[in-house]
């Protein structure tokens, strides 16, 4: 399962592998990237902060392709 899922309003990018719910959150302040975990540590959800002053159109169509 992978769902993206982006919040316009927040301009946040959600990159979700599982439904399992989040036990655990690290926010990496250098990079505005927070990566959710499972109660196994094994990790649920990506989320982009700022998505679209990281992200260009062209840069997206890339990311996109991958």
């Amino acid at each position: 399962m992978l769902r993206l899922n982006y919040d316009k309003e927040g301009d946040i990018l959600e990159i979700r592998f599982s439904e399992d719910p989040v036990k655990d959150s690290e926010y990496m302040e250098e990079s505005g990237i927070v990566v959710d975990y499972d109660k196994s540590d094994k990790i649920v959800a990506i989320e982009i902060i700022s998505f679209s002053k990281k992200v260009h159109r062209e840069g997206l169509k890339e990311m996109v392709a991958i």
